[in-house]
């Protein structure tokens, strides 16, 4: 493998770790507001087999937040990692390298050499 592919996954995990944690931040927000609807659906429901529907419904979206929770806290320490300027700093820089390894690579695959005195 490459330098440059090995770099370029580098940053596309810490990328894919940003846009999953933001993803699961909105899911757990959207179960949070969904146990409140369910909450009010079974406080207002006179029938018992109806609450009864309504709590399995209820079950399958905390099992949803939690692992999305699970998620969050598992992603949080590189997320947390990433908010600090100076690391911030170093990761953009890591993706000026990749430019240049990439450039670097490009040059090594097209070199060719022309005997300066032999012919």
């Amino acid at each position: 493998m490459k330098a440059s592919e090995e770099i370029k996954g580098f940053l596309d995990f810490i990328r894919g770790c940003e846009v999953r944690y933001k993803m699961a931040l909105e899911v757990m927000e959207t179960e949070n507001k969904r146990t409140q609807d369910f909450l009010h659906a079974i406080e207002f429901e006179p029938h018992a087999e109806e609450r009864s529907k309504i709590a399995t419904r209820m079950r399958a979206s905390r099992i949803t937040r939690r692992e999305s929770k699970d998620t969050i806290e598992e992603l949080e320490p590189l997320i947390e990692f990433l908010n600090i300027p100076a690391n911030k700093k170093a990761v953009d820089q890591l993706t000026q390298i990749l430019g240049k390894v990439r450039k670097a690579e490009k040059y090594h695959e097209n070199r060719t050499y022309h005997p300066r005195v032999e012919k």
